[in-house]
């Protein structure tokens, strides 16, 4: 419960945190109810799932899972550029009217690339790979010539 600032003192007031049920909050009226409604309140037993989205990827159990879903643009063009190194697709790809169709289904925030930003984006990705390869062997005991 969240307690309220209303104008005349007398009548205090205080606001659920789960459903924003305003409830009235005076100790001389008793606060038992306030007691009973959050032992109630259905949406804080109940989560809201408006915001979450089915996992793709079952559990070990064979199930699914429910987790939050964000859209990462970043993330997204990665996978993309993973994707055409490691197929050792052609930059071109990324411009094909059926693989922008095929991201638009994928994702509808999902911002086109040309090829000449994909090259770019592939060449500083393996620039990043490379500097993170240097550390981790220069890190290992041992000599690497």
């Amino acid at each position: 419960m969240t307690k309220l600032e209303c104008e005349d003192k007398a009548l205090l007031k205080a606001q659920c945190n789960h459903c924003k049920t305003i409830l009235c909050a005076k100790s001389s009226s008793g606060t038992s109810h306030l007691k009973h409604h959050l032992e109630g309140c259905i949406l804080r037993h109940n989560k809201s799932i408006k915001q979450y989205s089915i996992a793709t990827q079952p559990t070990l159990g064979g199930g699914s899972v429910i987790k939050n879903y964000k859209y990462d643009q970043e993330e997204c063009r990665r996978a993309v550029l993973i994707f055409l190194a490691c197929g050792k697709h052609s930059f071109k790809t990324v411009e094909e009217p059926g693989f922008r169709y095929l991201m638009s289904v994928a994702s509808g925030s999902y911002n086109n690339i040309s090829r000449h930003t994909a090259s770019r984006d592939v060449l500083n990705y393996y620039a990043k790979e490379r500097e993170l390869v240097k550390e981790e062997l220069a890190k290992a005991p041992g000599r690497y010539a």
